[in-house]
């Protein structure tokens, strides 16, 4: 066949003239396509994850009351080029205190982090692929009896959320489970007098595909094997709420990638510290960069 490339081109074309209307169609082939992941998907997508992995344990090691959010930001900046990823996947989000309990806080700029947590969702993007995680750690090294308190249900309601990470499992299901989860804890700790009213501390859904995207394509329905989607349930108490004052400033959320298996799950951001225990005694370790010393100017 000759100039065989020209030929497939002009019937790509045509096809597309004569059936303006199916686009849709299209775009779900495309959908499922990036929806489960190949093996060389996997590859980048763990490195991606590799990356954004080491520049949080950089920053839980050199996070001090001092520190600025912009520091912060930077060293997650600069371990991701180091390791080689061309950009971040999205716009980092780097909050302490009152900070933390803004969903989507961009501006990473208040000067110290005093005592506060400081909340992290970053992820490095490697060869067009983008890993998404959070990190939640106490600038001065220990969780409050109030942080303390947060962190272990957010962490019980991943941790359960973990064990529906599987083949065959309803997406909407992942959601319900963090949900109970936290409804559940937070009328335990009297934060809530019922039920209902969980949702004004948890706002936002548990998972979502990760891939080309952070918020990547795909059919929002039953889990497939060889799927990566996020696990992210989180708490928010800003200033002002309608509980003991106590708990007012206080955001926690923790997010993991997972590799959806046949029976189980695979929590590719696993080996970063996420137990409260494993937080504390990687913030006890020293950086490198708490070692630099510029000159004033």
């Amino acid at each position: 066949m000759e100039k065989p490339d020209s030929i497939t081109l002009r019937e790509i074309q045509t096809a597309i003239k004569s059936k303006k209307n199916e686009c849709g169609d299209f775009n779900k082939i495309m959908d499922a396509l990036r929806q489960v992941k190949t093996p060389e998907e996997l590859v980048l997508l763990r490195k991606a994850i590799n990356i954004s992995s080491a520049g949080h344990a950089e920053v839980i090691k050199a996070g001090h009351s001092a520190m600025s959010e912009n520091e912060a930001d930077g060293i997650h900046r600069y371990i991701h080029r180091y390791y080689g990823a061309e950009d971040e996947g999205y716009p980092l989000i780097v909050g302490a205190g009152k900070n933390g309990c803004v969903l989507h806080y961009q501006s990473n700029n208040a000067l110290r982090l005093n005592n506060d947590l400081l909340l992290m969702d970053v992820g490095a993007e490697y060869h067009g692929y983008t890993a998404d995680i959070t990190r939640t750690l106490p600038a001065n090294g220990k969780f409050s009896a109030e942080q303390k308190a947060i962190y272990q249900l957010v962490y019980r309601a991943q941790e359960e959320v973990f064990k529906l990470c599987k083949e065959g499992t309803r997406f909407s299901d992942l959601n319900k489970k963090a949900s109970e989860v936290i409804a559940e804890g937070l009328l335990q700790l009297g934060i809530i007098t019922s039920k209902e009213e969980a949702h004004t501390y948890y706002p936002h859904g548990c998972s979502h595909y990760l891939g080309l995207d952070v918020h990547d394509r795909g059919d929002y329905n039953i889990l497939l094997e060889n799927e990566v989607i996020t696990v992210e349930p989180g708490i928010y108490i800003p200033e002002g709420s309608k509980c003991d004052k106590k708990w007012w400033n206080i955001g926690v959320r923790i997010e993991d990638d997972v590799l959806i298996k046949k029976d189980k799950c695979e929590i590719l951001s696993g080996h970063l510290a996420r137990k409260l225990e494993d937080v504390e005694k990687l913030a006890a370790q020293k950086s490198k960069f708490n070692e630099m010393k510029l000159p004033p100017l």
